[in-house]
């Protein structure tokens, strides 16, 4: 067999995990807009954050938002069943 595949034929364990900014205490109410501003986040990258949906986020983007509410990024994480 050659490398690539040995690579197919392997099988891998995933833990997929979906943001969850609603797990956290919220000092206020805050626009997409503010929490933004005070990350230097983009507006979209925020956006995403609300949506539920996965996306392949930075840790640093992860830290940012974690630093923002004032909690660590394991309050703002929650595990999945593997989706694919």
């Amino acid at each position: 067999m050659n490398k690539k595949s040995i690579a197919i034929d392997k099988k891998y364990n995933y833990t997929m995990y979906i943001v969850n900014l609603y797990n956290v205490k919220w000092t206020r109410r805050y626009t997409y807009e503010d929490i933004a501003k005070a990350t230097n986040l983009s507006f979209g990258t925020v956006n995403k954050l609300f949506s539920g949906k996965y996306y392949d986020y930075k840790l640093s983007t992860l830290e940012a938002i974690s630093k923002f509410f004032n909690c660590s990024i394991h309050d703002i994480l929650i595990e999945v069943d593997d989706l694919i």
